[in-house]
């Protein structure tokens, strides 16, 4: 791997944090990142 394709730990953090609400996990209850950033998730049956 070349120098130019090496990302440091610091971008790979930011680019986790910084990652969009999921398409297919509008409430958040999976990743707990919802459309509505305000919304708190909720966690049912199906996530224990």
């Amino acid at each position: 791997m070349n120098n130019k394709n090496k990302k440091t730990a610091q971008e790979i953090i930011d680019s986790i944090v910084n990652m969009p609400p999921s398409d297919t996990d509008p409430n958040g209850s999976y990743t707990g990142r919802p459309v509505d950033e305000n919304a708190v998730p909720v966690q049912d049956a199906d996530d224990l």
